[in-house]
Formats: C-alpha cells, structure tokens, sequence
C-alpha cells in the first residue's frame, strides 16, 4: 500500500557525512611540497659587517701597546663621494688620475682615487650638480684591481672601513663591499666595518 502525501513529508532522511582528511591531506601534501621548493629558489646573502667601535675614554691601560697595535694596522679605507671612490689607509689617500703629477697635498686629497665614469649623460649631470650618482656610474673593477694591489702588500689585513656620502644609493654601497670581498675566489678585505655617513 501506497503512503499518504502526508506521511512521505515526515520520513527520516539519513543525514550525509562530508568525509574532509583526503582533501585535508592533499592540502597538507601541497603545503610542505611548496616550502620545500621555495626555499631552495630563495638565495640569502650573508655579509659580514661590524659596527663602528668606540673606546671608552675612561679606560685605563697602557697606551704604548695600544699605539704599537694601531701602527701596524692597515685601516683600510673605502669612500663613497659624489666625485667616485676614494681608497686610504694608514699612510694616507692612494692618489687619484692625474693627482700624482700634482704636487699639491691639497689637491692629492680631493681628487678621488676612482672618479666617476663619464660615459653616461646622467653620470656628467651628477658630477656637475654635486649629487648622488646612479649605480652605474662607479667603476667597480678598477676598484677591485686596487683592492687587489693593497692585498698583495698586506696579505693577512682582512678588515676595511666603507663610509658614504648622505642620499648615496644602497646598491652602490653593496657593490663596493662585493669589490672589496673577493677576486676570482681570493679572499680579499671581507671584514666590513660601516663608518658614519660624511657631509
């Protein structure tokens, strides 16, 4: 015998369960698949920088070692201007193109090591204007063929001092310590000491 209409509205239904681990597994598989994958594209560059140091004026010791130390130090140093690079170390400024001939101190000093490449237009505009000049405007394997002089002298210095003019770029200050760092798999000057900024 057939059910009444009435009686076919109140049958029981038996509710469906929604069965979630296979999908939750397969988005558990995807998510550690995908960690895995994007650390090894992910490159991290390690550079060694230390803090510029200060001596407490307080301290007491004897100040003969302390000067017999710092005599036999190097203090390599790299600057950033706007004019290009500059490279002194304990026995003052390594002369820059045409400084040498000259036999003005004076000038010796402000004529950089490195000048600024003028090739580009916008690296004479710089240079003109007295402003921070593009990336491109450095001559980075000169640099390093510099840097490279200085090691054959002091072959167990490690450290150099880079310090930079105010607005210079941030790529420009990575590519010095990457000219400085190494040639052709030799270690060069890898211990960088960042100075305060210079007007």
């Amino acid at each position: 015998m057939a059910n009444k209409p009435s009686e076919r509205s109140k049958s029981y239904t038996k509710p469906v369960e929604l069965n979630l681990i296979p999908y939750m597994d397969i988005v558990t598989s995807i998510l550690i698949f995908m960690l895995f994958t994007s650390t090894g594209m992910l490159q991290i560059g390690v550079i060694n920088v230390n803090a510029p140091r200060y001596k407490d004026p307080m301290e007491m010791g004897s100040g003969v070692e302390d000067n017999q130390t710092e005599e036999k130090q190097l203090n390599l140093t790299v600057g950033i201007t706007y004019k290009g690079l500059f490279i002194a170390g304990v026995g003052g400024v390594v002369g820059g193109e045409g400084s040498e001939t000259d036999g003005e101190a004076e000038k010796k000093t402000k004529s950089p090591t490195i000048p600024l490449l003028t090739t580009d237009q916008a690296c004479r505009d710089a240079l003109a204007n007295n402003t921070p000049p593009p990336a491109s405007c450095y001559d980075y394997p000169k640099l390093t063929a510099e840097i490279v002089k200085i090691k054959d002298v002091f072959p167990k210095e490690t450290k150099v001092i880079i310090y930079a003019q105010p607005d210079v770029p941030y790529d420009v200050l990575v590519k010095v310590m990457d000219a400085t760092r190494e040639k052709d798999g030799r270690a060069l000057f890898y211990d960088v000491i960042l100075s305060p900024e210079i007007a």
